[in-house]
């Protein structure tokens, strides 16, 4: 059996080799029916959230809590590969069997490189311990993990990890790339391992990646070489990768001058607190005392040791500008004393009691007329 794209391009259809009537028209999808799943698994009724009459080989309906939990998770490392669980419910309605993802478990301790990931069992009993807790009602309906930087086609191991682990009709494997943002969701089918070409986010329609092949499933016809969708689908992921590469560098470049200019607000804020809390402070700090000694005072004839304390007092400046306007004052009234006290003993009478400038003679008018 060999396989090739639909007319639309959306996926793989099964082609029957050639008889005696026309091939030519496509084969419709062949879905999952409840006839394909094994009794001990049951689908709850409920009703699609998405479009009527979806063409899908299984249809896969993603809450947008989970499906941004898984993004976010994807996007926390673009050097190694994470992984994680879905868990929801296996549901049917009117059009079939369809799966209902409601939450993502994502996978701590698990072993993880730049090119494969690996469940440990302490990622396995981490798994099981949040999915008892937190999601009692809910089923493991597949695993994702991703591919950063480099397409979203499943490996060969990724592929092994899905036949031996994820076996059930009802599981799937989800892949993405964080930084093209390109999605990949294979399901177990009849004839083996198959892309899905589309799932639903909230209801909205999600196109998904799929290669020409799938290693490991009955082969197909080659793809042609030198397919110009092709290149332009690689060109286009490659530029993808480019600009989310250059967004990653923008925003840390604007955290990190976020931060910077944070640290400088908060020291100007530290730095004008701390000085007015040290203005408010110093006016009512009492004085500390620094030493004390006794000095000697002579009272009478007996003396006296009276004791002197040595203080320090931190002086607002308010009150430093009034003591040395005071202290002006002081020294320029003492200079004035001084002055004063030096005039005062310039004009003062001489030690031998004889006045310092004589005054002029005394004529006594008795003898004023006698001959000298």
């Amino acid at each position: 059996m060999f396989g090739r794209k639909n007319q639309d391009g959306r996926g793989q259809t099964p082609v029957p080799a050639k008889t005696d009537r026309d091939v030519s028209a496509p084969s419709p999808v062949r879905r999952i029916s409840i006839r394909d799943i094994p009794n001990t698994v049951k689908a709850i009724r409920r009703s699609f959230p998405g479009p009527r009459g979806a063409e899908a080989i299984l249809r896969v309906a993603i809450e947008r809590s989970a499906y941004a939990d898984l993004i976010a998770h994807a996007k926390e490392s673009l050097e190694v590969e994470v992984c994680g669980v879905l868990a929801g419910q296996v549901c049917e309605d009117d059009e079939g069997l369809f799966l209902h993802v409601e939450a993502v478990i994502s996978g701590t301790a698990a072993n993880q490189a730049s090119t494969h990931v690996t469940f440990t069992q302490a990622t396995w009993n981490a798994i099981h311990q949040t999915l008892e807790r937190d999601y009692p009602k809910l089923k493991m309906l597949g695993w994702y993990h991703t591919h950063p930087g480099f397409g979203v086609e499943f490996s060969e191991m990724d592929l092994f990890i899905q036949k031996n682990f994820f076996s059930g009709p009802t599981q799937i494997a989800l892949v993405t790339d964080p930084l093209s943002g390109a999605v990949a969701i294979v399901a177990n089918t009849l004839r083996g391992i198959e892309y899905l070409s589309r799932f639903w986010v909230d209801g909205r329609e999600q196109p998904c990646r799929a290669p020409e092949s799938v290693p490991g499933n009955a082969p197909e016809t080659p793809p042609a070489t030198g397919d110009p969708g092709r290149s332009a689908q690689a060109l286009e992921a490659r530029v993808s990768q480019l600009v989310l590469a250059v967004d990653d560098l923008r925003t840390s470049y604007h955290r990190f001058l976020t931060f910077v200019g944070i640290v400088f607000c908060l020291a100007i804020v530290v730095a004008v607190g701390y000085t007015v809390y040290n203005q408010y402070i110093s006016r009512f700090e009492p004085p500390r005392l620094n030493s004390y000694a006794p000095v000697p005072v002579q009272i009478g004839d007996k003396t006296v040791l009276l004791g002197v304390g040595v203080v320090e007092w931190q002086v607002p400046p308010e009150l430093n500008a009034v003591f040395l306007q005071l202290e002006q004052l002081k020294r320029e009234a003492a200079e004035k004393a001084v002055k004063e006290a030096e005039g005062k003993e310039g004009k003062a009478p001489s030690p031998t009691g004889a006045p310092t400038n004589p005054p002029p003679d005394v004529v006594n008018p008795k003898t004023a007329n006698e001959p000298r």
